[in-house]
C-alpha cells in the first residue's frame, strides 16, 4: 500500500441484536451502496452471497471505483442472528417473566447504578423497559377502578380478571409498539452472554475467532477491519480474545488489523459483576501489538455510551487503545432526513451501518469501499475534503495528519 490507496481490504463485520439474516442484510446493503455511489460519485459492484455451510458466515464481494482509484473489498459477515430470531420465537408467557429477571439481575447486581455513573443518558435508556412495564401495570389495576368511577362497579373476581385481561392485551399491543418484547429479548441475551450460559455461543464464537485469524493472515489485504456495532461490540471482545489465544501473533505478521466499534454497547455487559472475565478480554484486546482498536460514538445514539473511553470505565488502566472520536450523525444525513429520524432512537442507533446522504469523515461505506486506509481515516478528520467533486482521492493530501476529533 506504498501510495496511500487500499487495493483490496478484508472486512468482518458483526452486527447488533437483531434478527437479520444474511438474504435480508445484503440486500439493505445493496439498496444502501447504492446512496454512498450518489454520496461520493463512486461506482460499486456487488457479487452474490455466500453462505458458509455451517450457516455462520457469510460474505461477498464489492469491487468499488473512482475517477482515480479502484478498490475491492471482500466483505465477511459474522452471523449470529438465528439466535436472535430463535429468541423472538419464544412466547410472551416466557419472554416477560424472563425479561423482568434478566433486568433485575443488572438492577440488584450493581449494574444500572454503574450505567448512571458511566453515563446517566445510558442509565435512563435501562429504564425505559420498567417505566413501560409500569405504565402497563398501572393501567391493569386501574382499569376497574375506573370503570366504578364510571358508575359501573364490578364485583372482585371480575375486577381481578379484567386486570389480567388487560395487563395481557396492552402486553400484546404495547409489547410490539414500544418495542418492550424486543427489550426484553435483548437484556435476556445480554444476561446469558454475562453468565456465560447461553447454550451454542461458545461455539458460534469460536468459529468467528478461527475466522479473523484467517483473514488476518491474508497478505493479498492492504488492511483488515473487524467491525462491531451494538451489542456486536461486547460479542466481538471474547471473540478477538479467543483469536489471541489461537495466534497470539495475531496482526502482526499480515496486514493492518483494525477494531472498529460503532454505537457500541460493550459497557452494557461489561460493567455488570459477573463480567470480569469480559473485562480481562478486553485488557488483553486493548494490550494487543497488532490490533488498532477505533470507538466511533454519537450524542443522539442513546443506545450506546457517549464520550466514555471502555477500557477506563471498567476500571482498567489507560492502555494505547482504544481511540475513541466523537461523530455527528446529524451531519452524515440531509436535514429533512435527519428531522424524521429525530427521536427515533433505534434508527438513529442503526445509521451507524447505512449510507451517508452527505460527505462527512465516517462513512461506514467509505470504511469498507473506500480507497482510504482506516489509519488516515483515524488520523485525518478532513478526509472529506481529499474527495473532488467527481470522486477522485487526493492520497498525498490525506497523508498530512490533522487534529484527531477525540472524545
Amino acid at each position: 500500500m506504498q501510495s496511500g490507496v487500499v487495493r483490496k481490504r478484508g472486512f468482518l463485520c458483526i452486527g447488533g441484536y437483531e434478527p437479520i439474516d444474511a438474504e435480508w442484510w445484503y440486500r439493505r446493503f445493496e439498496r444502501e451502496l447504492k446512496r454512498f455511489e450518489a454520496t461520493w460519485n463512486a461506482q460499486a459492484t456487488m457479487s452474490p452471497p455466500v453462505i458458509s455451510e455451517d450457516s455462520a458466515l457469510a460474505g461477498w464481494k464489492i469491487d468499488t471505483k473512482g475517477e482515480n482509484w479502484r478498490t475491492e473489498t471482500e466483505y465477511r459477515l459474522l452471523r449470529w442472528d438465528d439466535f436472535v430470531t430463535a429468541d423472538f420465537a419464544r412466547s410472551d408467557l416466557e419472554r416477560v417473566p424472563k425479561g423482568i429477571a434478566a433486568l433485575l439481575d443488572f438492577v440488584f447486581s450493581g449494574a444500572a447504578i454503574r450505567y448512571f455513573i458511566v453515563s446517566v443518558r445510558y442509565g435512563f435508556f435501562f429504564l425505559y423497559p420498567f417505566v413501560i412495564l409500569a405504565g402497563i401495570v398501572a393501567a391493569a389495576i386501574f382499569a376497574p377502578k375506573l370503570l366504578a368511577l364510571l358508575g359501573l362497579p364490578i364485583p372482585g373476581l371480575v375486577a381481578f380478571v379484567l386486570s389480567i385481561a388487560v395487563f395481557v392485551g396492552l402486553m400484546y399491543v404495547l409489547g410490539r409498539v414500544l418495542l418492550l418484547n424486543y427489550m426484553f429479548d435483548d437484556w435476556i441475551f445480554a444476561a446469558q452472554f454475562v453468565h456465560r450460559s447461553r447454550p451454542g455461543l461458545d461455539e458460534r464464537l469460536d468459529r468467528f475467532a478461527r475466522e479473523i485469524v484467517t483473514c488476518a493472515k491474508d497478505t493479498s489485504c492492504d488492511e483488515v477491519i473487524v467491525s462491531a456495532h451494538s451489542l456486536g461490540g461486547a460479542l466481538i471482545m471474547d471473540v478477538l480474545d479467543r483469536a489471541l489465544k489461537l495466534d497470539p501473533q495475531l496482526g502482526q505478521h499480515g496486514p493492518k488489523l483494525w477494531l472498529m466499534a460503532t454505537g457500541s454497547s460493550l459497557l452494557k455487559v461489561a460493567l455488570h459483576p459477573k463480567g470480569k472475565w469480559l473485562r480481562e478480554a478486553v485488557a488483553r484486546v486493548a494490550d494487543a501489538k497488532g490490533i488498532d482498536w477505533i470507538e466511533y460514538q454519537a450524542i443522539v445514539d442513546v443506545i450506546s455510551f457517549y464520550k466514555v473511553n471502555p477500557v477506563v470505565a471498567m476500571g482498567l488502566s489507560e492502555r494505547r487503545n482504544p481511540i475513541v472520536q466523537k461523530v455527528k450523525i446529524r451531519d452524515m444525513l440531509a436535514p429533512e432526513t435527519y428531522k424524521r429520524f429525530w427521536g427515533n432512537f433505534f434508527r438513529l442507533h442503526r445509521q451507524w451501518s447505512m449510507g451517508n446522504e452527505r460527505r462527512y469523515f465516517y462513512d461506514y461505506y467509505q470504511v469498507i469501499c473506500g480507497p482510504a486506509p482506516l489509519a488516515r481515516r483515524v488520523a485525518n478528520n478532513k478526509l472529506v475534503d481529499c474527495f473532488a467533486s467527481d470522486g477522485s482521492y487526493d492520497a498525498e493530501a490525506a497523508a498530512r495528519p490533522q487534529k484527531r476529533a477525540s472524545a
